[in-house]
C-alpha cells in the first residue's frame, strides 16, 4: 500500500461551523501497522460529523484492543486489523466485542491487507461487522465515506437506545409514585423522580436543584404549593403567587388547555388540568441543558404523573366526603348527647392505633377509623328520654337501649360500600362480651369480629374517660385498672394487652 493512495487534500467549504471539541466521536484503531495508525490520523485530522471531532485511541494487537474496549463503553468506530498476533486474531476480537461484551452498538469495519486470509463473503456472513475493505482499496475520500456512513449509523442507534432507556425511565419513575397513597407523599415523589428521568444518558447528570407541586384550591381559588425542593421545601401550603416568578405565573394563568409545558433555559413549567378541572403544577427549576429527546420523555413524564395527581385528588376529595358524611351521621347521635363531645373522633383515633398495634394493614386499619363512627348509629331511634336520662336506666328502659345496635345495623347493612358494610357489622357487635354475655346475640371470643372487638375496646375507654349525664369522668388510673380487670371477660385480652404495654402512647393521645 502506498501512502499516497491514502493522502488527499483538505476540503474547506468557506462554512464556520462551531465544533464541539468536549464531546468527540471516539474512533479505535486496532492494527499492528504503525503506518496505519498514523496515515489514518492525519487523513482525518479535521474530520467532523454533527459539528464533533473524532477522537483516536489506538491498539496495536487484538489483546490491547479488548482492553481498549473494556475501559472505554462509547467507542463509534473501530477500524480493525484481520490479521495481528495471529491470522484471525481480529475476527476473534469481534467475536469478544459482540459475544462476550455485549457491545452491538461500535460500527466495526475490518481492514485486511491480505484479503485471500479471510474472504469477504465469508467474513460478512459469520461475523457481526459493519463493512469490509482491503487496505489498498481505502483511499481517503472512501475512508471519509466509512467514516460518514458509520458515524450516522452509531448515532442513530444510540438516538434509539437512548430513547428506548428513557422511556424506560419514566415508566419506572412513574411506577415509583403511582403506589404511593397519600397526596404529599405522592407529590415529593414527582419531584424525586424528575432527574432520573434526565439521567438515562450515562455521560449526563442532571441535579433539580429546586422545583414545586401544586394544586388548585377550588374553595379559595388559588393555587397552593403542595411539596417543595432546594428553596421551595418551605413553602407548602402558600400560594404559588408569593413563591414564583411573576412571568411563570402569567403562563399559569394563561394556560386552557389539558396538558401545557413550557421548555426555558435551565427551567420547566408543566401544568395540567382537565375540563372543570383545578390545575395541577410541576416546576423545576437549575436543570441542565437538555436535549430534544429528554423534553419529550419530561413531557410525557410531567402529563402522566399530573393526570395521576389529578385522579388522587379526586379519590381523596371522594374519600373525604364519604368520611364527612360518616361523621355527620355520627354526629346526629351526638347532638342529641352534648356531654359526648369528640367521642366520636377519639374512638376513631383509638381504634385505628390499636388496629395497626394488632398487626392489621394501614388500609384495613384505616378502614376500621373511617367506620367506627357509625357504632352508635342505631341511638338515633331511641327516645331522648332514655338516652339522656341522667339516671339508671330501669329494665324496661335497658332492653330499648340494648336495641340500638340492631337499629343500627339495619340502617348501614344494605349498602355495598365497604366503609358503611364495616360500621353496620360494628353497630351490630360493639356490645358483644368475650365471655358471650353481651349483646345482641351472645357471640363470644373469636366469634365477634376483630373490628368490632377493637371498637368495644375504644368506645368503653373513651367513654369511662369522658363526663356523661349519668357520671363524672373517671382518672385514666382508673380507666386502665378497669380495661385490665376486664381482659378476658368483657374484652379481648391480646388487645387489653396492648392497650397497657403501650399505655403512655394512648394516654398522650386521649389528652
Amino acid at each position: 500500500m502506498k501512502e499516497s493512495e491514502l493522502m488527499f487534500s483538505e476540503e474547506n467549504d468557506g462554512n464556520s461551523i462551531p465544533i464541539r471539541i468536549d464531546n468527540p466521536w471516539i474512533v479505535a484503531i486496532v492494527d499492528d501497522d504503525e503506518q496505519v495508525h498514523t496515515i489514518t490520523k492525519m487523513v482525518l485530522k479535521s474530520f467532523s460529523f454533527d459539528s464533533r471531532p473524532i477522537k483516536f485511541i489506538s491498539a496495536y494487537s487484538a489483546q490491547e484492543g479488548f482492553d481498549l474496549f473494556k475501559n472505554h463503553h462509547n467507542i463509534a468506530i473501530c477500524l480493525l486489523d484481520v490479521v495481528m498476533e495471529s491470522d484471525n486474531a481480529g475476527l476473534k476480537l469481534v467475536k469478544q466485542i459482540r459475544n462476550d461484551m455485549g457491545n452491538h452498538f461500535t460500527r466495526i469495519v475490518l481492514r485486511t491487507g491480505q484479503p485471500g486470509q479471510a474472504p469477504e463473503e465469508t467474513v460478512i456472513a459469520n461475523y457481526d461487522i459493519n463493512d469490509y475493505k482491503e487496505k489498498t482499496e481505502l483511499t481517503s475520500d472512501k475512508l471519509r465515506t466509512v467514516i460518514y456512513s458509520c458515524l450516522r449509523a452509531y448515532r442513530d442507534i444510540i438516538s434509539l437506545d437512548h430513547a428506548r432507556k428513557g422511556l424506560e425511565q419514566v415508566i419506572d419513575a412513574s411506577s415509583q409514585v403511582f403506589g404511593i397513597k397519600f397526596i404529599e407523599q405522592f407529590a415529593q415523589g414527582i419531584l424525586s423522580q424528575v432527574t432520573s428521568v434526565l439521567n438515562f444518558d450515562e455521560d449526563a447528570l442532571y441535579g433539580v436543584s429546586e422545583g414545586l407541586t401544586a394544586h388548585q384550591d377550588e374553595e379559595e381559588d388559588i393555587i397552593r404549593v403542595v411539596s417543595g425542593i432546594g428553596r421551595f421545601v418551605n413553602d407548602v401550603g402558600k400560594d404559588i403567587r408569593e413563591v414564583l416568578p411573576e412571568i411563570v405565573i402569567n403562563e399559569i394563568a394563561g394556560t386552557n388547555g389539558n396538558f401545557i409545558s413550557y421548555h426555558q433555559q435551565d427551567s420547566y413549567l408543566a401544568c395540567y388540568h382537565s375540563e372543570e378541572q383545578p390545575k395541577n403544577i410541576l416546576y423545576i427549576n437549575g436543570l441542565n441543558e437538555r436535549d430534544s429527546l429528554q423534553g419529550k420523555l419530561l413531557d410525557i413524564y410531567s402529563r402522566n404523573v399530573l393526570v395521576a395527581f389529578e385522579n388522587m385528588y379526586l379519590k381523596v376529595s371522594s374519600e373525604e366526603a364519604q368520611r364527612e358524611i360518616v361523621y355527620l351521621l355520627g354526629g346526629a347521635v351526638e347532638t342529641r348527647s352534648s356531654e359526648t363531645g369528640q367521642h366520636l373522633k377519639r374512638v376513631a383515633l383509638i381504634s385505628q392505633q390499636l388496629a395497626l398495634l394488632s398487626g392489621m394493614s394501614w388500609k384495613r386499619a384505616d378502614l376500621i377509623h373511617q367506620a367506627s363512627p357509625l357504632h352508635d348509629l342505631g341511638k338515633i331511634g331511641i327516645p331522648d328520654s332514655i338516652l339522656n336520662k341522667p339516671a339508671k336506666l330501669d329494665v324496661v328502659e335497658w332492653e330499648l337501649m340494648k336495641t340500638h345496635s340492631e337499629i343500627g345495623f339495619q340502617m348501614l347493612s344494605e349498602s355495598n360500600k365497604k366503609i358503611f358494610k364495616l360500621g353496620g357489622s360494628i353497630a351490630l357487635e360493639h356490645h358483644e362480651r368475650w365471655d358471650g354475655k353481651g349483646y345482641p346475640d351472645g357471640k363470644k371470643g373469636d366469634e365477634i369480629s376483630i373490628e368490632a372487638r377493637i371498637v368495644a375496646i375504644a368506645d368503653v375507654f373513651d367513654a369511662l374517660s369522658s363526663k356523661r349525664c349519668y357520671k363524672e369522668s373517671w382518672q385514666l388510673d382508673t380507666v386502665f385498672d378497669y380495661m385490665q380487670a376486664g381482659a378476658g371477660s368483657q374484652f379481648d385480652p391480646q388487645l387489653i394487652d396492648l392497650l397497657l404495654k403501650y399505655r403512655e402512647r394512648f394516654e398522650q393521645m386521649y389528652q
